[in-house]
């Protein structure tokens, strides 16, 4: 019997299943959860606070602890509190194995929002390639209604890595309105960024699109602006004749706001020689750095018919306020260099 006995305390014993640790673990946070009806704040945060602490008990499992966590997030008879310690616990495994789980989960229009927005959150931390972080987060922007809180988190991550398809982000930034309220506004420059972040045609149409649909000097508009510039290498591609008056317009209508001025003059150039008079316009600007920006692409265009004016404002830069030192800006020394180092290559490009 002794030896039984200690043979036995010899013996290691076997580990608990990863199923056994979470169905445990769930189980504990099914009855904290209860245990909240009727409490106070404090209270509820206290037992909230238990229930995260819980996860120690499922981290040493890694990835393994994934399908039982999943399953425990998919089962909508336990309460959303729970399905989504489960779907926050099973994001902080961050492996790729985890990552269709959550994908679910995210897809899941018969989920809770909050849990899906905390799937959504968790999906790029898996070590997924961005391409399947992308394809699982555009799908669900593809869905009607989504939810504000998971398009919130999926808009995050896509504003980054944008999508294969343009028509969904269309659909949502054209849902805030041509001037969208102040708590959409993140949201509309989240969309815009997202097809900023895009390749190919449709989406820099719809950019273009965008830029007239959006009412001059905000911040939308400034979103697309800026969206257009991020795609500079390819505009070229897909800027057509068309464009020319989109392009026109805003440089008029944004005159305000050097930050959207010196996007728009490289669409311009994008646009070719054709833009030069409306370039020329910019001598008068009253910001040193759109001014320098406008004189170089005037250059690369050979446009001569310029150089009047930008020799006028070289001969009167030095009592020129525009030349003056402001908070921020880029030295007015050296913007006043490259007007007159265009001054100069355009002198030296007039017919003999």
């Amino acid at each position: 019997m002794t030896f039984a006995l200690l043979l036995a305390l010899a013996l290691p014993l076997r580990a608990e299943l990863p199923e056994a640790v979470v169905k445990r673990v769930i189980a504990r946070a099914d009855k904290l959860v209860a245990a909240q009806k009727g409490k106070d704040a404090r209270e509820i945060r206290d037992r909230d606070q238990e229930a995260e602490r819980l996860y120690r008990q499922v981290k040493p499992l890694g990835w393994k602890a994934g399908p039982a966590l999943a399953a425990s997030t998919q089962n909508l008879k336990l309460p959303a509190k729970v399905r989504l310690l489960a779907a926050s616990f099973l994001g902080l495994i961050r492996d790729p194995a985890v990552f269709p789980p959550l994908e679910d989960i995210l897809l899941n229009q018969e989920q809770a929002p909050v849990v899906r927005a905390s799937a959504a959150q968790s999906l790029p931390g898996q070590g997924a390639p961005d391409a399947a972080v992308s394809k699982a987060l555009c799908a669900a922007l593809a869905q009607p209604e989504l939810p504000r809180e998971v398009l919130s988190e999926v808009l995050l991550t896509v504003s980054r890595l944008g999508c294969l398809d343009a028509a969904p982000l269309v659909r949502i930034a054209r849902s805030f309105g041509p001037r969208p309220v102040p708590a959409d506004l993140p949201l509309a420059v989240f969309v815009l960024q997202a097809l900023g972040r895009m390749h190919g045609s449709e989406s820099g149409v719809v950019l273009l699109d965008m830029v007239g649909y959006y009412p001059p000097l905000g911040e939308t508009r400034a979103a697309a602006i800026r969206a257009i510039d991020a795609r500079r290498a390819e505009l070229a591609a897909w800027l057509a004749p068309e464009t020319s008056p989109i392009v026109a317009e805003a440089l008029r209508s944004e005159s305000d706001r050097w930050d959207t001025m010196l996007p728009l003059i490289r669409v311009a150039v994008a646009l070719g020689p054709k833009s030069a008079p409306m370039l020329s316009r910019l001598s008068r600007h009253p910001d040193a750095e759109v001014l320098a920006e406008a004189a170089e692409a005037l250059l690369a265009f050979k446009a001569v018919a310029a150089l009047p004016d930008l020799e006028a404002v070289v001969a009167v830069a030095i009592n020129d306020p525009r030349f003056s030192p402001k908070p921020g800006r880029p030295e007015p020394a050296g913007l006043l260099a490259r007007i007159e180092r265009a001054a100069k290559a355009l002198r030296l490009a007039r017919p003999q």
